[in-house]
């Protein structure tokens, strides 16, 4: 079982300390999403030159990985300029990636307001980038947010592009069952196999509406069901904890949340190990 964790979850941490912490709790790897006072790493100037020569030595060293670098680029477009400004971020992070040796690009499906077929415009935006990201050896995954929390209509748009080489589906397992109630079953059956990452993190409902973030198993999203649902589906791929600190402040610190979930993540991998034989190679010893 592979994992990692998105510097969402502190963004005041320098690169020692993001280090520190995923060796501390046996992680494999970093997810990009911002650094110090910059969201977009591809404009941080630490992610330039001789700093981020610095910054790849350093994780590398480490022995860790960087398991996707996560854009804010949006498949959806309202028009010609806005689809170019997002495949111009999409090729500045693919050419960042081999700084890192990094096989993965997130971003976001967008909005779909005032889109008038929002799942053909998605695709035509995958076809674009598709080759952007098969000429630099990643992909970029298209993950279930915004407007797409819906794993149907991720898919429909992703068989729409032809299921194109370079463009795989990233599954955020909280969004879909906020926002739907979708079974993890039917999920699964929506993204396999085509899920190149999964995000983690659990809430519980809010006095007048909306979810309240809790450490991964604390909350009352089925996470174990999800668990199960994606090992049984064969899925090795990542696990990443994607802890909104730098959005919601107020919720609790990378220094409990990083390594509680390095722990929930590994007793469910142990749990479903015992109840399907699956012998686990890969996990850090």
């Amino acid at each position: 079982m592979k994992l990692s964790y998105s510097t969402l979850a502190c963004p005041a941490w320098d690169i020692g300390k993001i280090i520190d912490a995923a060796v501390a709790s046996r992680y494999d790897a970093i997810d990009f999403r911002g650094y110090l006072d910059c969201i977009e790493v591809v404009d941080s100037p630490y992610f330039k030159d001789g700093a981020l020569r610095e910054i790849a030595r350093r994780v590398a060293d480490a022995g860790l990985e960087v398991s996707c670098l996560s854009a804010g680029a949006k498949a959806t477009a309202a028009d010609g300029a806005v689809r170019a400004a997002q495949l111009d971020m999409m090729r500045r992070y693919a050419d960042l990636c081999g700084a890192f040796g990094c096989r993965q690009v997130r971003i976001f499906g967008g909005d779909d307001k005032g889109i008038a077929d929002p799942v053909s415009n998605a695709a035509e935006t995958l076809v674009a980038a598709a080759p952007i990201a098969r000429a630099a050896g990643i992909e970029f995954a298209i993950e279930t947010h915004d407007c797409w929390r819906d794993t149907a209509k991720i898919r429909a748009a992703f068989d729409a592009a032809g299921r194109p080489e370079g463009i795989s589906l990233l599954w955020d397992v909280h969004h879909p069952w906020e926002v739907g109630r979708e079974d993890p079953e039917y999920s699964v059956r929506n993204l396999h196999p085509y899920i190149g990452n999964t995000h983690w993190k659990d809430s519980v409902p809010k006095e007048g509406g909306g979810r309240s973030h809790r450490i991964p198993g604390k909350g009352d999203v089925p996470l174990r069901e999800i668990f199960f649902a994606l090992r049984n589906s064969g899925y090795d791929g990542w696990f990443t904890l994607e802890w909104e600190k730098r959005w919601q402040p107020d919720i609790a610190e990378p220094e409990e949340v990083i390594p509680a979930f390095a722990v929930f993540i590994r007793n469910l991998d142990r749990e479903w190990k015992i109840a399907s034989g699956g012998n686990g190679k890969g996990e850090r010893q």
